[in-house]
């Protein structure tokens, strides 16, 4: 098997976001798979982002995407997570597990990060079979460099001298009507990160359906982490607070659920502070 291994990631070539690839890396796998209105989100987002700083990396053989990685400079990388002279592993995506590839792109991510200086950081789950795993990374050589319930800040790498990267402590404060807002008896905020879907929030949208028949009852904010003052203020990548009360984070919320909580706010007072979910130790 080892050597299978080495044979196959001795033939793999290294290309970037281009037609051939363009649908399997913008199908992510925390978006409705092939969904068009997510799926062009996500492409006009990396697009953009990729003439900045966002690179993508795709393992190919032949003519056939195994796999692909998602980095960006840690210093705008849009999660909830500081550090310095690193770049940010997003997602490592396989199509086949056990083969190799996501070995050999790792090892590719390694090299262009070390070519620009840098080690590289990664938000490792320890206990989600088959999602970023933090056995993997620790058997490629990565440290933890703090927890945070199950999630688990790793890196590599990293020049002499440079700090190990932290997680953001999380601040939110339930909203107080404004003059401009006085009608909404029920804010809801939804923070969440562009690096899966791109510049809309699936869920902020699930919200907004679930407002509609309360009219200017309800008002439904949208924070995306991308924006480094939302991160320096809020120190959060996803969550949803309906009137100062953090729903579970977990699945995509459903039509279902958003109603329910909706119409179970508009039933009782806003608390003085924020109500907190123990799952804001964790994305997903």
């Amino acid at each position: 098997m080892d050597r299978l291994r080495a044979v196959l990631q001795s033939e793999l070539a290294w290309r970037g976001l281009e037609p051939s690839n363009l649908l399997a890396i913008c199908s992510c796998g925390h978006v409705k798979d092939h969904d068009p209105v997510l799926v062009e989100s996500r492409r006009r987002y990396l697009e953009a982002e990729m003439q900045a700083d966002l690179d993508i990396v795709v393992a190919h053989l032949a003519e056939k995407a195994l796999g692909w990685a998602q980095t960006v400079p840690i210093e705008t990388a849009a999660r909830d997570i500081e550090g310095e002279r690193a770049v940010f592993l997003h997602c490592v995506n396989v199509s086949e597990q056990g083969r190799g590839v996501g070995r050999a792109l790792l090892g590719e991510v390694l090299r262009r990060a070390e070519r620009q200086g840098r080690g590289v950081v990664v938000d490792a789950c320890a206990d989600v079979w088959g999602f970023m795993p933090e056995q993997f990374f620790s058997r490629l050589g990565f440290s933890v460099a703090q927890a945070r319930g199950r999630r688990r800040l790793m890196y590599t790498g990293l020049p002499a001298g440079a700090h190990p990267p932290r997680y953001l402590a999380p601040w939110y404060d339930p909203p107080h009507p404004t003059r401009e807002q006085d009608k909404a008896e029920v804010i809801v905020d939804v923070f969440f990160t562009p690096l899966c879907g791109g510049s809309i929030s699936e869920e902020a949208a699930v919200m907004r359906q679930a407002a509609e028949v309360h009219g200017d009852r309800v008002l439904v904010r949208e924070w995306n982490a991308g924006n480094p003052e939302v991160r320096r203020r809020f120190g959060i990548a996803r969550a949803v607070f309906v009137n100062g009360v953090m729903r579970p984070n977990g699945d995509t919320i459903r039509l279902e659920e958003a109603s329910g909580l909706i119409t179970d706010a508009l039933s009782k007072p806003a608390p003085s502070h924020a109500v907190w979910d123990d799952s804001i130790s964790r994305l997903f």
